[in-house]
C-alpha cells in the first residue's frame, strides 16, 4: 500500500486523526498545516466529544484552545479556555496564564477579564458555573448556587395558631404530652379560659383511659403448646 493510499484510508476512518498527533514535535508551520487539512466542524466535534469523555486530558484541552485560536473563533475559544480552567480549578497556574496570554488577541474584553480574575483571585463560589458558549463541561447555571423555590413564612398575628388550635393539632398526631404542655402554659397566662380548661380536662381523661389495659391471658410457653398440638394430631 502506497503512502498516499494509507493517508487516504486514515482520513476516511479517522477524519480528525491529524489533531491527535503530538503537535509539539512538529514545526509551527507543519502543525498549522496539519490543522488546516481537517474540516473545522469535524475537528471541533472531535475535540468536544473527546474532552467530554476525558475531561482531565490536558493535552486535549491545549490542542482545542490552539485550534480555536487558529480559526480565530472567539466564541469557541472562550468555551475551550473555560473547560480547561474548570478542570484545573486553581491548579496549573502557569499553563492557564500562558494560554490566556496567547488567546487574548481573539477574546473579547469581558471574557478576558473573567479568566484574568479567575487566575488572580482563585476560583470563587459560582466562578465555574458561568455559562460560556462553546463549553462542554459547564454546569449550565448562571452565577452561584441559589434557592430555586423561596417559601415565605407568614409571621403575622392572623396566621398564628391559637394555643387551643395548636394543642388540638398535636392531639390529632398523637402528641398528647406536647398538647398537654401547650394547654398548661396557656392556662398559666389565662387561668379563667373555659375552653382551655375543658380541653385540658378532656385530654387528661382520654390519657387515663388509654392507661387502662384489658387483661390479657398470659402466653403459654411455646414448647408446651407445641406438645399439646402434637398430642392432638398424633393421638
Amino acid at each position: 500500500m502506497s503512502s498516499a493510499e494509507a493517508n487516504s484510508r486514515n482520513s476516511t476512518m479517522h477524519p480528525a486523526l491529524p489533531l491527535i498527533f503530538p503537535l509539539q514535535d512538529l514545526s509551527k508551520s507543519d502543525a498549522q498545516a496539519a490543522i488546516k487539512k481537517v474540516d473545522p466542524d469535524t475537528a471541533w466535534h472531535f475535540y468536544s466529544h473527546s474532552i467530554r469523555r476525558n475531561p482531565n486530558d490536558l493535552a486535549l484541552h491545549t490542542h482545542r484552545v490552539f485550534f480555536a485560536m487558529q480559526h480565530k473563533d472567539a466564541e469557541l475559544l472562550a468555551g475551550s479556555l473555560h473547560d480547561l480552567f474548570y478542570v484545573l480549578k486553581d491548579a496549573g497556574t502557569q499553563l492557564r496564564i500562558r494560554l490566556l496570554k496567547a488567546s487574548m488577541p481573539y477574546l473579547d474584553k469581558k471574557d478576558t477579564l473573567y479568566f484574568a480574575m479567575w487566575i488572580k483571585t482563585g476560583i470563587k463560589k459560582g466562578m465555574g458555573y458561568k455559562w460560556v458558549p462553546g463549553s462542554v463541561l459547564s454546569d449550565g447555571l448562571h452565577g452561584p448556587d441559589h434557592t430555586l423555590i423561596h417559601i415565605e413564612k407568614d409571621d403575622s398575628e392572623d396566621a398564628k395558631l391559637s394555643p387551643l388550635e395548636e394543642a388540638r393539632s398535636c392531639m390529632e398526631f398523637g402528641q398528647l404530652d406536647v398538647a398537654k404542655k401547650i394547654l398548661q402554659e396557656a392556662l398559666a397566662e389565662d387561668s379563667d379560659n373555659k375552653q382551655l380548661l375543658e380541653e385540658l380536662d378532656y385530654l387528661e381523661q382520654y390519657s387515663k383511659s388509654r392507661e387502662i389495659q384489658p387483661e390479657v391471658e398470659p402466653k403459654k410457653p411455646f414448647g408446651s403448646a407445641l406438645k399439646k398440638l402434637k398430642e392432638q394430631i398424633f393421638s
